[in-house]
């Protein structure tokens, strides 16, 4: 980022009255905690703020201060003045969020995949979190972190470094979650909320993913249904994290799990350990993501879907251990 860059936002930012804050289908604690961090900034510095996200706040992220002010798209005759995404890949998966026709003006995000569809556009793919880079520069933009604030942003860093235990995290990570502790972000509470505690219909719905795992060679992987979600009495359309638990299999490298979907859809979910990168896997079937955390979604039932998507899993394992195994040609001088 440019000091030309910097003063450019903070003065768009300074000049409009009115903005819409959102972020992507599906959201996870990331976009959560972006979209929260963005607005709570905003509002605390005298703006009007809508803030949506079309599938709603999660249930695990609902304690979360104004988690209630967030709605599901931004109404249409709302006069907005400054369109904001967050922690989105692309426009596409802003979903309903926002309206088809309009633009968006400034377009935050740490996917390596990001198409740069904003007017403005901060895409940072080292970052370990969208909400890292707000973090970083929300005060140089002229805007407060207040304890909400830093409440929110630090949820996602949580979120998307799965505890500070991807390869992601740095020390300046560790330093950046320590100034947001400082501005009052409770972190033992935010960890426990967000990394440990689940519904009982949650748990309830692990149990028939993880009564399905199989294991080939390093990796591992299982399915959930409609028909589990109905009988566990869990409501999201997700895997209730369970994938994350795959991956802490000892044996694991790649952790795979299928979500059936209406439709018929489905979503995979991969998971790696360091030195993986299942983002490449994600993108040949449409998705995208990053090193240790990718998914996507296809059409067709699970018999359609899962001997495709796993067939090619297991391929990508088998040529990467052999990149792995294979020793390096020494050149002779």
């Amino acid at each position: 980022m440019t000091e030309d860059m910097h003063n450019m936002i903070a003065g768009r930012l300074a000049k409009a009255q009115r903005f819409a804050v959102v972020s992507h289908i599906n959201p996870d604690g990331d976009a959560v905690g972006s979209v929260l961090g963005m607005g709570l900034a905003l509002e605390q510095a005298g703006k009007q703020v809508w803030m949506a996200l079309c599938h709603g706040v999660p249930p695990d992220f609902r304690f979360l201060p104004g988690a209630e002010r967030i709605g599901l798209a931004i109404p249409e005759d709302v006069p907005i003045d400054m369109v904001i995404a967050v922690d989105a890949g692309d426009r596409e998966r802003l979903g309903s969020a926002l309206p088809a026709d309009w633009r968006v003006d400034l377009n935050i995000d740490h996917h390596a995949t990001n198409t740069h569809y904003g007017l403005l556009n901060v895409v940072e793919p080292d970052a370990p979190s969208t909400t890292s880079i707000l973090a970083r520069y929300l005060p140089r933009w002229g805007l407060p972190l207040s304890t909400e604030v830093a409440t929110a942003l630090l949820t996602g860093l949580l979120t998307d470094t799965l505890g500070f235990r991807t390869e992601s995290v740095t020390p300046d990570t560790l330093r950046l979650a320590a100034s947001l502790m400082e501005k009052g972000a409770p972190l033992s509470t935010l960890y426990y909320e967000t990394m440990v505690a689940k519904s009982f219909a949650a748990l309830r719905y692990w149990g028939f993913g993880l009564s399905r795992m199989q294991r080939d060679g390093a990796l591992v992987w299982s399915y959930v249904t409609q028909a589990d979600r109905d009988a566990a009495g869990y409501k999201m359309e997700d895997d209730a994290d369970l994938v994350n638990r795959l991956i802490t299999a000892r044996e694991a490298q790649v952790a795979l799990i299928f979500v059936e979907r209406s439709g018929p859809r489905v979503k995979m979910s991969w998971r790696a350990k360091a030195g993986w990168d299942v983002s490449h896997l994600a993108r040949q079937f449409g998705g995208g993501g990053h090193a240790a955390a990718a998914g996507a979604i296809l059409p067709g039932t699970l018999e359609e879907v899962m001997p495709r998507v796993l067939q090619a899993t297991r391929d990508f394992v088998q040529r990467h251990l052999e990149q792995v195994q294979s020793p390096t040609p020494v050149t002779q001088v």
